[in-house]
């Protein structure tokens, strides 16, 4: 294993010309609060001040204890890979709050070789610093490749720590305001049904309203005090899944059993409605002795269906059907719900999984916006992601893709 060589020699200096540079960045990333235009405008900086072919930022993720990568300019494909913590250069920086040069790469034991091999890209050389806030270490900045093949100096490993201090605290503050954003979101979205509970217990101590009228009055409060109480909970996953403070379970997950379970406590509201449940499960999908499974959070995953479900009986026509169905191929599972709906219109389907978004006619339905947000989050946690189609006049599929993996 190569020597972890010294972030930077002591009185190693910083030249004026960086020094003004730096002072420039340092206002511009102090005046962005976007954070895909704030990680944009780092790895710029990072490959022009040390002469290098690409960079990327990893970040933590506090509920899986992995490193994603938030950004790369080598492209939006990376964002799908994840890098272990206890494997990986990214996470050896991370963990020890150093910063380190490697001149060979492929020759250092920490390498995380998947990345080259999902990108067909040749790592050579490397210069990975930490990113450092009062609150800890939330990731690394990495420059790959020096030009020439020449070797990373003090010089570079001095400017990416002042880049990656000024960037650290910026990426945070970009979190606290978005964080801020989405409160000022959540306090709009409750006001609705407070301002409906508000007014029908106003009515109700009136004595002009007739004492037939006061059952209804009584149902919209219930109505909205569930509203609320389901926005609540929406609101806290969300939360906790943006700020990585979602702790999900890791464990096989058995998708029949799942599945089962959703049918069971969706038939109430589905017959309310006069609305089919089927199930069409293959035959091959991984059990409790199969050698391959999907791993994660069951009750989790439980939840992400019972949205789309919830979401499918809701919105569905009175008499008609909603399938599940599971099946699987050699890396991954998939589960479906379909519905026969009125269908989603194209320039709807985009805007799915924004928070609090609503489609157009829809406005008036229970729900907090969220569900379909928080359930995108809690799949993606799963390493899946989830995938939408729809005919308008014939109904929508949502389907969960997740990875399989081979268990002892």
């Amino acid at each position: 294993m190569e020597e972890v060589k010294p972030a930077m020699k002591p009185g190693t200096a910083i030249s004026p010309e960086h020094l003004a540079r730096l002072l420039q960045i340092s206002q511009r990333l102090s005046s962005t609060l976007r954070l895909d235009e704030l990680l944009s405008l780092v790895m710029d900086v990072a490959t022009e001040l040390t002469h290098t072919e690409t960079a990327s930022i990893l970040l933590v993720n506090r509920s899986t204890g992995q490193l994603h990568f938030a950004a790369s300019t080598r492209g939006e494909v990376l964002q799908d890979i994840v890098v272990p913590l206890d494997n990986s250069i990214a996470g050896w920086v991370v963990r020890h709050g150093r910063s380190l040069i490697l001149d060979d790469v492929q020759t250092d034991e920490r390498f995380y070789a998947n990345v080259d091999e999902d990108l067909a890209f040749v790592t050579r050389s490397m210069l990975a610093v930490p990113l450092v806030t009062s609150q800890g270490i939330i990731g690394a900045l990495e420059v790959i490749n020096k030009q020439d093949d020449a070797h990373y100096t003090g010089q570079d490993v001095a400017l990416m720590e002042a880049l990656a201090s000024q960037s650290a605290v910026a990426i945070m503050n970009a979190h606290l305001f978005s964080q801020s954003d989405l409160i000022a979101e959540i306090m709009h979205e409750i006001k609705t049904p407070l301002m409906a509970i508000s007014a029908a217990s106003e009515l109700l101590t009136r004595p002009e309203i007739p004492q037939e009228k006061h059952a209804d009055l009584v149902a919209m409060i219930k109505k909205e005090s569930n509203r609320l109480s389901k926005m609540t909970k929406d609101f806290l996953d969300f939360a906790r899944l943006e700020s990585g403070r979602m702790r999900l379970a890791r464990a096989a997950v058995l998708v029949p059993q799942i599945i089962a379970d959703v049918v069971q406590l969706s038939q109430a509201q589905a017959a309310a409605r006069g609305i089919e449940i089927v199930t069409q499960l293959a035959p091959d999908l991984p059990t409790a002795s199969s050698q391959t499974a999907v791993i994660g959070d069951a009750d989790r995953l439980k939840q992400v269906l019972l949205n789309l479900v919830s979401n499918a009986i809701k919105y569905n026509v009175v008499d008609g059907r909603i399938t599940l169905s599971a099946s699987r191929t050699a890396s991954e599972v998939q589960m479906s719900v379909a519905d026969t709906g009125p269908g989603i219109e194209p320039e709807d389907i985009g805007h799915l999984f924004e928070r609090f978004y609503r489609i157009p006619g829809s406005e008036s339905a229970e729900g907090s916006g969220l569900g379909l947000s928080v359930a995108q989050k809690i799949v993606e946690e799963h390493h899946g992601r989830i995938e939408v189609a729809s005919v308008v006049g014939q109904g929508t599929t949502f389907t969960i893709y997740l990875p399989v993996t081979a268990v002892a």
